[in-house]
């Protein structure tokens, strides 16, 4: 795509997406041989700090790539005009937020897709410097063809500008995709949830009460994700296991999910595949 202010040894872009931080391409990456998905950020660099700032992060951004659950992160730099920009593999598979809309997860599944992520994201909040992802919502979570929920569009460290993401802010953001999966309705305070989906998992309510309030008392990710494991448990003690009030939450029909562009090519999943394999994964 010619006129862009592109890194070196990427080739045949087709832009894919705008963000309110970064253009998203699909690039060819001459040196590795293989599709990439390259995001080149709106600002510049001011100065060899933020310069230096962003390497260190770039760094810790390609640690991340050992986890199943975070897409790989394997390069990173800055342009010749002084745009940041980093290359990240090209999954296969679909946006959550698609997920969400055309063939939703029931309530169980919804939960022990949220139990992967937080164990993601406690992993890298315990990395030094911990990473904290500071956006945790649908749109930021790919479900891959095989079913793995992976998490991307860390946010990128500033030298100025708005506070720095906190992990406690991550808990609070996961707990509201979590609410908004089993209920339908995005939390605070858009629509009526129907409460008697998170009713009906013991301990639930109570766990999102202390963590979707102005001050949580979970500020800790690894704690959220022992006591989502604890609803789990007390859940599947339970026979049958608690579900969707009759009419509220239906199974969809075997369907295509169309895959995020830019992430993957067009693969046909079920939710009965994809449940499937988010039990494989617990």
């Amino acid at each position: 795509m010619a006129g862009i202010d592109t890194p070196t040894g990427f080739t045949r872009l087709e832009r894919v997406r705008t963000g309110a931080d970064a253009d998203v391409y699909q690039a060819w990456d001459e040196r590795a041989g293989r599709w990439a998905t390259l995001r080149l950020f709106h600002r510049f660099v001011s100065g060899r700090a933020d310069e230096a700032a962003f390497a260190t992060h770039v760094a810790a951004w390609v640690g991340l790539a050992c986890n199943a659950s975070i897409v790989p992160v394997r390069a990173g730099g800055i342009t010749a005009t002084g745009r940041p920009w980093l290359s990240l593999d090209r999954v296969e598979g679909a946006l959550l937020t698609d997920v969400l809309r055309n063939d939703p997860p029931g309530p169980a599944d919804a939960l022990r897709l949220t139990i992967t992520l937080a164990d993601a994201l406690a992993w890298a909040h315990a990395l030094r410097p911990p990473m904290v992802h500071g956006r945790i919502r649908a749109e930021h979570v790919i479900v891959s063809a095989s079913g793995i929920p992976m998490i991307t569009d860390f946010s990128t460290p500033r030298p100025s500008g708005p506070p720095a993401p906190t992990a406690s802010g991550d808990v609070t953001d996961l707990a509201a995709l979590l609410f908004r999966m089993l209920t339908g309705v995005s939390w605070p305070g858009r629509g009526e949830p129907d409460d008697r989906i998170v009713a009906a998992w013991p301990g639930l309510t109570a766990l999102l009460d202390e963590v979707l309030t102005p001050v949580p008392a979970i500020d800790s990710m690894a704690v959220f994700a022992t006591r989502l494991r604890a609803v789990r448990d007390a859940a599947e003690a339970m026979l049958p296991l608690p579900a969707a009030p009759p009419g509220e939450i239906l199974t969809a029909a075997p369907a295509e999910i169309k895959p995020a562009r830019g992430y993957g090519e067009r693969r046909p999943i079920s939710v009965l595949a994809l449940i499937a394999l988010l039990r494989r994964h617990r």
